[in-house]
């Protein structure tokens, strides 16, 4: 199932290579719901894998960006040993959120 997240980058996304040389980028955002005078904030660790992800990767900190994608769970072991898991949210499509800022588009080659 699809969901769609609405948010501010809370850190420049970080373009990386597996061993394979596959790009990925990893990132955070921070998604605020208002309810009457409550404001709530929501943070997501995100990632987002080839053509995205290298776009993804020329935003700055504080970018607001529209994900489109999937909360993963994963389950590992820490250094020492003990059983944790994670959520992460995998981006298959985003980009610049438009309401309040303009942007301007070019195709990749």
């Amino acid at each position: 199932m699809s969901t769609v997240l609405v948010g501010n980058l809370v850190n420049a996304p970080e373009l990386k290579f597996t061993e394979s040389g596959k790009e990925y980028a990893i990132f955070s955002i921070a998604v605020t719901k208002v309810k009457g005078e409550e404001k709530y904030t929501s943070f997501f660790e995100c990632s987002a894998w080839g053509s995205l992800g290298k776009n993804l990767a020329n935003l700055d900190k504080g970018t607001r960006i529209l994900l489109s994608g999937e909360f993963n769970q994963r389950s590992y072991e820490d250094k020492d040993g003990n059983k944790r898991s994670s959520v992460e949210f995998k981006a298959f499509a985003g980009g610049p959120e438009l309401t309040w800022a303009s942007a301007s588009v070019s195709k990749d080659a």
